[in-house]
């Protein structure tokens, strides 16, 4: 027989030749999931592979393979490393390696190795220059504080802003004569006890050391910097001024290690290289820390959407003119615990204008969710958030999931309040709306972009009211009340189905079914879960008495 043939291809790890006789004999319950299982171990047998050989890019398997989910936060892991290796590669200061359990002290000491390596095959001197290089530098001022480590010290970077413009404009050679310009200025600030060293293609490094305190050693720099913008440059056919950017960090009060604070006198530079070029900066460990914390969630976030590390939970839709559950919202959730809510992987998400790739995610996420679950949906709604309209169209979705067009039917499209209007959103929703039998929401009306103007241009099937509208509307005054009946008005007139976000007490409750909303969600009739839940026992024990409150002329079928 087939299957047992491919139980033996099977056994034997020949995953191909397993699959194709299971595949002969499809009529078979039995050989549709080994059919199954044996696509997903030959998934993952080909992802490990292609691990093994060190192929990163390699693209991670489908979110239903739970087999895979240790290989694919191992890839994660994996692609992080590879980032942080090549920023050690490139001389910059990578974090420590926290994240790869007994692994950590190695990779790191290979790191501080390869830094070693890198920097025992270097000179003392800059060929170009003949001033000191980094590492000699560095050991000087090493030397220089152990020698009289109760004095102060100040180390100040910088980088030639105009040196691009030179190079194009005039040549290299003008280029050469200008840095040997800006040497001979700052040659002019040594003493007794400083350093002078090219750090860099166009970085110089000036440590100077022996103040009695900071005030004296902050007006050095900022005569050294005076110094350097007051000086031009006679280049041949144009005279151009010396201009830098500057990063100062001062010994002891800043760092007391010599590494640390050349990192910190970097990081200052780079700083005013954004901020305001040809200036100078003292290091702030707040602005140090805020960028340390930024960089961080923007690993962390990377994490999650390379590693497909959200999930959902659904939240009942309950329709009031029988308490029956119609759907359910699905809320991101991420499954890692750097983040303290989905609105801060949001909030990151577009500040690192990852908005489009987050949502990707959560469509290919949902699709595969409802794809595999659609027997228990009985005919309920998913309703899930559209962050803009990039993908509210067949082709776009086709990408996603290969079934989007059987699945649609359980599908709500929620547009989010964040997105704004863009001009081509009416016609694209329209457009699906013809093509799949999916229905369209407008979520948080009444908030930010979820005005009147998208609600008569999108003319949605149904109209979510942001719960600033629910919120104690018992207590509401008599114009939000009148507010509220004008809308729910119009939308019955026009065929739009009501739904009220955040109902939270019965009272709520008793207030938006005499107002005629048709919808409702909140606290009150469930919690997000997730596994699909029914509504709450309070809001089914108070169901009848409730009921009996709204209005005959409201309903709609």
């Amino acid at each position: 027989m087939h299957i047992e043939d491919g139980l033996d291809k099977l056994l034997l790890g020949r995953y191909e030749e397993a699959l194709a006789a299971f595949e002969r004999c499809q009529d078979l319950p039995q050989a549709r999931k080994l059919s199954q299982i044996t696509r997903m171990l030959l998934e993952l047998s080909v992802y490990g592979a292609e691990l093994s050989k060190g192929n990163l890019a390699i693209k991670m398997p489908s979110p239903d393979n739970h087999s895979a989910i240790g290989l694919k936060n191992l890839h994660a892991k994996l692609r992080r490393l590879d980032r942080q290796l090549l920023m050690a590669a490139s001389g910059y200061a990578a974090p420590p390696i926290d994240y790869m359990g007994d692994l950590s002290e190695g990779l790191d000491t290979m790191i501080r190795q390869a830094y070693l390596r890198a920097h025992q095959i270097e000179h003392d001197y800059d060929s170009e220059t003949g001033i000191l290089n980094r590492r000699a530098f560095m050991r000087g001022i090493y030397d220089i504080i152990q020698a009289r480590p109760s004095k102060v010290g100040v180390l100040f970077c910088c980088e030639l802003d105009n040196i691009k413009y030179i190079n194009a404009t005039h040549g290299y050679e003008a280029g050469d004569l200008y840095i040997s310009k800006v040497v001979e200025v700052l040659r002019s600030c040594e003493s007794g006890t400083s350093l002078l060293a090219r750090t860099g293609g166009n970085e110089f490094a000036v440590y100077a050391h022996g103040f009695d305190n900071e005030e004296e050693a902050q007006a050095a720099v900022q005569g050294h910097l005076k110094t350097l913008l007051n000086t031009r440059v006679a280049l041949e056919h144009e005279v151009v001024k010396i201009r830098v950017s500057c990063g100062v960090a001062v010994y002891p009060s800043d760092a007391t290690a010599s590494d640390l604070l050349m990192n910190y006198a970097s990081l200052a530079m780079f700083e005013v290289k954004n901020l305001d070029r040809g200036t100078s900066m003292r290091f702030s460990p707040e602005v140090y820390r805020t960028k340390a914390r930024l960089l961080s969630q923007q690993e962390r976030l990377d994490e999650l959407i390379e590693g497909q590390l959200i999930h959902f939970a659904f939240q009942p839709v309950v329709d009031l003119r029988n308490f029956c559950v119609v759907g359910y919202e699905a809320l991101m959730r991420p499954k890692t615990n750097n983040f303290s809510s989905p609105l801060d992987i949001l909030s990151l998400a577009e500040s690192q204008s990852k908005l489009h790739q987050l949502e990707r995610l959560t469509f290919e996420v949902i699709f595969e969710w409802i794809s595999h679950n659609s027997k228990h949906l009985s005919g309920r709604k998913i309703f899930f958030n559209t962050i803009s309209a990039q993908y509210l169209n067949s082709v776009e979705l086709g990408k996603i999931h290969p079934q989007y067009k059987s699945i649609s039917k359980h599908m709500v499209f929620e547009i989010l309040e964040m997105a704004a209007m863009e001009s081509l959103l009416p016609q694209q929703i329209n457009a699906l709306r013809r093509e799949l039998a999916v229905l369209v929401a407008i979520d948080d009306f009444g908030c930010g972009h979820s005005n009147a103007i998208r609600l008569m241009s999108i003319s949605p099937d149904i109209l979510k009211l942001d719960r600033f509208f629910i919120n104690n509307i018992q207590n509401a005054p008599v114009a939000k009340r009148e507010f509220l009946s004008n809308i729910l008005a119009y939308c019955r007139a026009k065929g739009i189905k009501t739904l009220a976000e955040g109902v939270e007490t019965r009272e709520e409750a008793a207030s938006i079914i005499k107002l005629g909303f048709d919808y409702a969600q909140g606290y009150y009739f469930g919690y997000p879960e997730f596994m699909l839940a029914d509504i709450s026992p309070q809001a089914k024990e108070d169901a009848a008495a409730l009921l009996a409150l709204r209005p005959r002329n409201s309903g709609r079928a």
